[in-house]
């Protein structure tokens, strides 16, 4: 199996921050919005541990799942993907200039976004859904253009963690046509009925 390519990354804030309550069920969102050109993602779960030892030797080992860092790039962070992933203001009074305060609170929210897979010559998709994250404020390195130009997007630094359900991560099963996957995303990153 090879997986290559990442395509269709949505996003949507929780409803209220109450939304993540039903131990059976999946937080409630908000209107979805697509995060711009996807680049890269890249998952990094962390676990806590607990080893007991007793006659010299292990007698007893705990590896529960605590949070998942999940680096994401895009080709563009948008003033308007910023202000609603990290919580920053667009003030429209000053030439919708993009402002990040001390008192910025990203919210809560769903990401999803599909991949391509092949297998023994035949392609597949495939989708991944974190049903509840956090974005965090990230440095950016501007730079000069001098021998060669170096071309960067925008990157979020996002905090999965495991929703009411204990769920943090689902993967899809293999799709054979890219709009099954595509409407895959779409269910799991949908606005709540209202």
């Amino acid at each position: 199996m090879a997986k290559y390519g990442a395509k269709y990354l949505q996003w949507a804030p929780f409803v209220e921050e109450s939304a993540d309550t039903a131990d059976d069920a999946y937080p409630k969102y908000g209107a979805p919005m697509n995060l711009g050109a996807l680049v890269k993602v890249t998952d990094t779960p962390s676990f806590n541990e607990a080893k007991s030892y007793g006659d010299n030797t292990l007698k007893e080992y705990v590896n529960e799942f605590k949070e998942c860092t999940v680096a994401v790039e895009v080709t563009e962070l948008s003033n308007s993907v910023a202000s609603a992933v990290l919580g920053a203001t667009i003030n429209a009074e000053a030439q919708n200039d993009l402002e990040y305060s001390s008192e910025d609170n990203a919210p809560y929210g769903g990401l999803a976004f599909y991949i391509n897979k092949q297998v023994n010559g035949v392609k597949f998709y495939h989708g991944i859904y974190y049903p509840k994250l956090k974005a965090a404020m990230q440095g950016t390195e501007y730079a000069t253009k001098g021998d060669s130009i170096t071309l960067t997007g925008g990157s979020l630094n996002f905090t999965a963690a495991a929703p009411a359900n204990g769920k943090w991560k689902i993967e899809s099963d293999d799709f054979t046509k890219e709009e099954e996957a595509k409407a895959w995303v779409d269910a799991k990153i949908k606005k709540a009925a209202e």
